[in-house]
């Protein structure tokens, strides 16, 4: 069954949603980093500093007002859209 996860960075002072993500089960959820990596080599957030590792999240094991905490601060970090 998809679930819904999230991939966090941690540091030492935070923990850092990047993105929210579907997969069929743990172990493809765990390939995430790695295929993102790929995918958006130009992320910045995907790029690890000594001592930083990455958390996966899934939302059906995390307490709503934490997943909810982390969906906003995803979109308010994201770039404004251009408009012609």
């Amino acid at each position: 069954m998809t679930k819904s996860y999230l991939l966090c960075k941690c540091t030492g002072e935070d923990r850092i949603p990047l993105v929210v993500f579907t997969a069929d089960n743990v172990d493809e959820a765990r390939e995430a980093p790695t295929w993102l990596r790929r995918k958006h080599p130009d992320h910045p957030g995907l790029r690890l500093a000594p001592g930083e590792f990455f958390e996966i999240l899934e939302k059906d094991l995390c307490p709503a007002d934490e997943w909810d905490a982390a969906l906003a601060r995803i979109h308010a970090e994201k770039p404004a859209s251009k408009q012609s």
